[in-house]
């Protein structure tokens, strides 16, 4: 059962304009003035859709991950399924850094990209100019296809519970959900991004290629479509 909760995405073109003009008029409140009527309308016709995004109910530690293993018929005990989990990780950090691609089944292909800082030509380029080398996730079948067997539940998000929670011990009989958080313009800071389309959004990454790490632009690795970082 996947845990999901709903949060409204600005799909607004001019998005930035729109931000500009909240934290004007926020200004205008702080000065205690009346707060230009174009920002007003401006910030009045933004346009919010409703999606979704991914709420986890646990973290499976690797050690709760073996134990998970071990009920599952494994002849193996929690110890040695923990052990080879932990020679696993070593191992494929070894080999990614040998720069080999590790295929491993329905789990899929793990690989490395590089960030790095442009130069003026191929000549002035050199290892100083790469920044960062990130893991890239090529999932296999198995989990390109979760949505087939997925079943959904939705709860309140976090930042909504805790805003239940501090009311409660504020004892206060009134919540404000529309900024749970307490950010100056009622926006998200969940660090997902809002689209501009209106049709979807990234909310943790189901299948397809993911990767960590890195904010320069991307060079090398395999099948390399900007996704979503997997940690």
């Amino acid at each position: 059962m996947i845990n999901y909760s709903i949060v409204m995405r600005s799909v607004n073109s001019n998005l930035f304009e729109i931000n500009q003009a909240k934290a004007r008029i926020k200004q205008a409140e702080k000065d205690k003035v009346a707060p230009a009527q174009a920002d007003v309308e401006l910030v009045k016709s933004e346009v919010l859709i409703a999606y979704a995004i991914a709420q986890y109910a646990d973290v499976m530690t690797i050690e709760k991950f073996a134990r998970h293993i071990a009920t599952h018929g494994c002849v193996y005990s929690r110890a040695d399924i923990s052990a080879i989990l932990y020679m696993a990780v070593d191992c494929m950090r070894e080999q990614l850094l040998e720069g080999k691609k590790i295929r491993l089944g329905d789990l899929g292909d793990f690989s490395v990209s590089l960030t790095s800082k442009g130069a003026e030509s191929a000549e002035k380029f050199s290892a100083q100019n790469i920044t960062g080398v990130n893991v890239v996730w090529d999932c296999g079948t198995e989990f390109k296809n979760l949505l087939n067997d997925a079943e959904f539940n939705l709860v309140a998000s976090r930042k909504a519970q805790e805003a239940v929670l501090k009311a409660i011990k504020a004892g206060s009989n009134v919540v404000d959900l529309t900024n749970p958080d307490g950010t100056p313009d009622g926006s998200p800071s969940d660090g997902q991004q809002s689209t501009d389309n209106g049709q979807q959004t990234p909310s943790g990454g189901n299948g397809g290629n993911q990767q960590t790490g890195g904010n320069d632009n991307q060079t090398g690795g395999d099948d390399n479509q900007n996704p979503p970082a997997f940690g």
